[in-house]
């Protein structure tokens, strides 16, 4: 049995890759567990699908392990729980040695970007000492691996894999050729409402356009509501009604809609984090930035990726800012389309299990 673990946050996520695992494998072959409430989130009651959320961490406890132990191999989704569930991977070895991670971003980027306190350094001791002992890591981005390596000291096998992504391909195809009969340049920034994704800053670099024609879009409907609620009154103030702060969770198809209307998309992360946005938008043959310090700039551009500088926003001018080549592109599609479809997914995850 292949035993996968994911935390309670994650149904956006979980739930496409739940149903690619029932579309493509024996779905004797794999158990979902969830720990935590999941019943905040819209899911699916699936057969294999068990919740481990008792709220007493000795019954829970008792029950992670039974499942633990079952399994052949463990897949750790988002290496994100807490204390009580790191220490009982961390007190068994023979757990260790069939447990393999999916590596997400923040996940990795604790040990660089969490805040410092005895609770948090005890819980940093649980997490060196679970990483070095993975079987496997599993990542998208080849840097993000070797970071484990020198921030951690893992010693796992790397393996290249992704999630399918949330908006099929199959439907951006049929909806990435409709024309958006607009005045305006539609700018998207970030896909959060989480302070990684620094929208303060890129604000500050667009402030300058104020006057142009554009509508300024942010994603905030997933994450820290408080800081959505702060992001939506800086950007109004900004830029007035040309900015539009997206509150409400959308489906699948409205999103994929949404991100075909978008012409330029700006992530202002500091490491490596949504990919799946910026996936679907370089399929949909948009302008998109990242910063060219993080892990992703490398790998997109090694792929041959057409990918922009975040940095070089304050110093464009508007012209500079829309430019891009349409055999930039209809690469950046061709690219996509070949080492991110669904049979490409399959593939790599095939290749994982078989290991």
């Amino acid at each position: 049995m292949n035993l996968h673990v994911f935390n309670n946050t994650n149904h956006k996520f979980s739930e496409p890759f739940f149903d690619f695992i029932e579309s493509n494998f024996n779905i004797s072959e794999h158990f979902f567990v969830i720990l935590g409430d999941y019943s905040k989130s819209k899911y699916k009651t699936r057969n294999n699908l068990f919740i481990i959320n008792s709220g007493h961490i000795k019954e829970d406890k008792k029950q992670l392990m039974e499942l633990l132990y079952k399994a052949d191999k463990i897949f750790i989704h988002n290496f994100a729980f807490r204390m009580w569930v790191n220490f009982v991977f961390a007190s068994h070895n023979q757990i260790m040695k069939k447990t393999y991670w999916i590596i997400w971003g923040g996940d990795l980027y604790h040990y660089k970007f969490r805040e410092k306190s005895l609770k948090s350094e005890v819980n940093e001791f649980f997490r060196k000492k679970i990483i070095r002992n993975f079987r496997g890591i599993i990542s998208l981005v080849d840097g993000d691996y070797k970071l484990a390596r020198e921030w951690y000291g893992a010693k796992a096998e790397y393996y290249h894999s992704f999630y399918p992504n949330s908006v099929n391909y199959r439907y951006l195809d049929k909806i990435r050729n409709d024309k958006n009969n607009k005045d305006e340049v539609y700018i998207q920034i970030g896909n959060s409402a989480d302070p990684s994704n620094k929208y303060e800053e890129v604000f500050e670099y667009l402030s300058k356009f104020s006057k142009e024609k554009i509508k300024v879009f942010c994603p905030l409907s997933y994450g820290d509501k408080e800081y959505a609620v702060k992001i939506s009154e800086i950007g109004r103030t900004i830029f007035g009604d040309k900015f539009v702060p997206m509150m409400n969770f959308l489906g699948a198809k409205e999103y994929g809609e949404f991100l075909n209307s978008i012409d330029i998309a700006i992530f202002n992360h500091d490491r490596q984090q949504g990919l799946g946005n910026i996936l679907s938008l370089l399929y949909l043959e948009k302008k998109v930035y990242i910063k060219n310090d993080i892990t992703p700039w490398v790998y997109f551009k090694n792929m041959g990726i057409s990918i922009f500088n975040t940095y070089d926003i304050m110093n464009s001018t508007f012209e500079e800012l829309k430019k891009i080549e349409s055999s930039e592109k209809e690469k950046n599609y061709m690219i996509i389309k070949k080492e991110f479809s669904e049979e490409k997914c399959f593939e790599c995850w095939k290749r994982i299990f078989e290991s």
